[in-house]
């Protein structure tokens, strides 16, 4: 690689309380990469490593935890034709080292600003007040804004929506038994807005069907992880048979009571027997109802209140004693309605990315409910059974658990509210560590895992430090346009909790951007920017454009008007794109799909495409397919260092149709291609970390008859159309990219050869497109 091809970037962030003042510097260049973190002007090193020089042929081969970041991140989502070498040759793939900074390398963009007429901000706002041209119009859509909560409120108000289960003016269940009298515990209604009460009505009434929910199992495959193709041996020395999938047993509990129906049984007290793989797969409604005729508290089978569930490897540093909310407080509640639900404290689990991504959800009660059924609560029907449902590797399944939550000396030790009275958080964490095996597999992970495991979306990760501006404002440009979500946060000192800087942001929060508008400012074009604190309190931006700032006595009324300008301590607040940019260090996109929103129709009864103007209605479309490396099939090739060894790899065929309509308008498909490599947080405790994995598209011509698998031949000869160039031991690698219609095959693939492991494909297209496998 070139030395011309490489970009040097610095960024320094500052942020402090009363007591501590701290200021970061990242800097990177050819020769070196290094992060330095001052605490009260005392610098520390927390990174620096001296890059390998390139051998003369920029072939590079990197060893496993090295310090090499042969391609840096603003050159890994520069946007122009893939990687060559000045001898015309593909550049050999390289792997990134097994670090902390690698998060977002596994993003690759190409194809951003076709469309925009140019690279620079300046075509990029023009392409805004081109599709936007009403004065003062900002661009949104229709989660971001708000506006199908508020068609909701219209359609109660209007009688649209006829409540046949419940009382719509309180949210109550009709017929619903107060079970938390059985057991003396104290307990509080949930809070619904318009939105859950619609939903629950539709729940139980049994009108919500289009999307498919499973029943939880909490199985793994024991795949063989044997290195290089070794077969497990058994002792003795013979080979043993293929392992079959394999269930957790709990440890049974010391007293099992057969209960009476006149009988209440103690909440210390269990009625579950040593469950069998038969028993795993619990049905929400079964176990509630069979709870409440023998009136005995439900206790988790599956996930028991035991160290087994909290730990594999480093127990807790107190003594943790499980206790139902009904034994912490007098009356807890599930639900609240408001500011409060934002408001949720991380506990002594390193799980701050599972916490931002709720942050983000709580934003949207279309999005929240889908996690939260509402059909539940610690009044209604209560028997200390919970059920939260998730998207877990292509589809969505329910998770049942008990309410039996870790304490220490009363208080949470885990994911808590601000007020400790409300409990879905606490809940929500439990039920995703049950989905991945326990409490510490959830330490360290990523926002933009736990965004897909909340939406079903797709999501694409930038880090702000690393990225150029035109490239954000871009991606955020096309992302309004597609429906997507987005995210963002500025990271957060571990000496500092919840600092909140000087200009009122707070570090390690999450923050929604819900709008961007151009508007001009004395005679100069200026991007401004939405933004919304899920606190919705005072802690606000206090810079320029922020509520009641002079930068606004200067804009009419009938502008502000239009943007929907208002100042209020509501959280919700105005910002330039350069002090965005600056302030920032981290932004999420997710993609939502059709199926997405007309789940969201069926739901809520709000039809997204009924709503929205022509230029909102542009929609990903999906398929994905499940595909495994494998050394004992012959299906772990490795990556395109191996060509002998590269064509065995699954591939995948696919046809991509031009959209109708585009917000490029050139006839050329967006498509989105994800790999996402199953089951590794769950194998945490079997020492199976994540595999540095990446994919690539070759095109196979316009005209159909693709014929797969593909050969060496073809690889020696094709160049990939689109791929990653850094192999990244992240959960899931994404590659954005803009082709003609036509036919391409996909191949995804680990770094090294024979190494096995399984993997969900997904592919989006703003056009309809066909998949298969070879």
């Amino acid at each position: 690689m070139s030395s011309s091809r490489t970009v040097d970037y610095k960024k320094t962030i500052s942020y402090s309380n009363n007591e501590v003042t701290v200021t970061e510097t990242f800097v990177e260049n050819r020769n070196f990469h290094r992060v330095v973190r001052t605490i009260n002007g005392s610098p520390v090193v927390l990174e620096d490593s001296e890059k390998l020089e390139s051998p003369k042929n920029d072939k590079v081969m990197v060893d496993e935890g090295s310090g090499d970041f042969e391609l840096n991140y603003a050159e890994y989502l520069k946007d122009d034709e893939d990687e060559v070498a000045p001898d015309g040759k593909e550049i050999v793939v390289s792997k990134a080292p097994k670090t902390r900074a690698n998060h977002g390398l596994g993003c690759r963009m190409k194809g951003l600003f076709d469309g925009f007429g140019g690279h620079d901000i300046k075509n990029i706002m023009r392409h805004m007040r081109r599709r936007h041209p009403r004065n003062g119009q900002a661009l949104t859509n229709f989660m971001l804004s708000g506006k199908m909560e508020k068609v909701v409120d219209q359609h109660v108000r209007d009688f649209v929506h006829h409540f046949g289960r419940i009382n719509p003016d309180n949210g109550r269940i009709m017929g619903a038994i107060r079970g938390n009298d059985f057991f003396n515990f104290g307990g509080l209604h949930n809070n619904l807005g318009n939105t859950g009460k619609v939903y629950l009505d539709k729940l139980i009434s049994g009108k919500c069907a289009k999307r498919k929910v499973h029943k939880f199992k909490p199985i793994v495959p024991e795949l063989d992880f044997g290195g290089k193709g070794a077969e497990p041996k058994a002792p003795g020395g013979t080979v043993a048979p293929p392992s079959k999938p394999v269930a957790p047993v709990p440890t049974p509990t010391p007293t099992e009571v057969k209960p009476t129906p006149t009988s209440p049984i103690s909440p210390i007290e269990s009625v579950y027997p040593t469950p069998k793989a038969s028993d795993f797969g619990l049905d929400f409604e079964t176990e509630r109802e069979k709870c409440l005729r023998n009136k005995t508290l439900f206790e988790d089978p599956e996930f028991p209140a035991n160290n087994s569930s909290l730990y594999y490897r480093t127990p807790p540093r107190d003594r943790i004693i499980w206790k139902r909310p009904g034994e912490i407080i007098m009356n807890p509640q599930l639900i609240t309605q408001g500011e409060s639900r934002f408001d949720v404290k991380q506990g002594a689990l390193g799980d701050c990315w599972l916490l931002a991504a709720l942050a983000n959800i709580t934003l949207y009660d279309a999005l929240f409910y889908r996690i939260v059924p509402p059909n539940q609560s610690f009044t209604e029907n209560y028997a200390g059974i919970f059920h939260f449902q998730f998207w877990h590797y292509g589809k969505w399944v329910d998770v049942v658990v008990d309410d039996r939550l870790p304490t220490v000396n009363n208080k949470l030790y885990y994911l808590h509210s601000a007020d400790n009275t409300e409990f879905w958080s606490a809940l929500v964490e439990k039920a995703y560590a049950k989905l991945h095996g326990g409490y510490e597999n959830l330490d360290g992970g990523t926002t933009a895992e736990a965004l897909e495991d909340f939406t079903g979306g797709l999501t694409e990760y930038f880090d702000l430090r690393k990225s150029d501006k035109p490239t954000v404002l871009a991606a955020l440009v096309k992302g309004m346009e597609m429906g997507s979500l987005f995210g963002c946060s500025i990271d957060a000192d571990a000496n500092i909790k919840e600092a909140q800087l000087r200009n009122g942001l707070v570090c390690g929060h999450a923050y929604s951007i819900t709008a961007i508008h151009s508007i001009t400012y004395y005679g100069q074009d200026t991007t401004l920017m939405r933004l919304r604190n899920p606190w919705g309190n005072e802690k606000e931006w206090n810079g320029a454009w922020s509520d009641g700032s002079m930068e606004w006595s200067k804009i009419d009324e009938a502008t502000k008007k239009q943007i929907d300008v208002q100042f209020a301590r509501d959280g919700e607040f105005w910002m330039n794109f350069d002090d965005f940019f600056a302030n920032f260090t981290q932004m999420e996109l997710c993609n939502l799909t059709a199926e997405i929103f007309d789940e969201i129709a069926e739901m809520t009864g709000v039809d997204r495409a009924k709503e929205t103007s022509q230029e909102e209605e542009h929609q990903w479309h999906e398929v994905m397919e499940d595909g495994e490396w494998s050394s004992k099939k012959g299906t772990a090739g490795g990556c395109n260092n191996n060509p002998s060894t590269y064509p065995k790899n699954p591939q995948f065929a696919t046809s991509f149709t031009a959209p109708q309509s585009s917000i490029e308008e050139d006839g050329n498909v967006t498509v989105i291609v994800a790999v996402l490599q199953k089951y590794r947080r769950e194998l945490k405790s079997k020492g199976k970390d994540l595999l540095p994995i990446g994919v690539s598209i070759y095109s196979v011509g316009a005209s159909g008859g693709a014929r797969i698998p593909l050969t060496s031949e073809f690889f020696s000869r094709n160049r990939a159309i689109a791929k990653t160039t850094i192999f990244v031991n992240t959960r899931e690698v994404t590659v954005r990219f803009r082709v003609p219609p036509g036919e391409y095959v996909i191949v995804p693939c680990t770094f090294d050869a024979y190494d096995d492991a399984e993997f969900l494909l997904r592919c989006y297209a703003n056009g309809q497109l066909r998949f298969f496998k070879s």
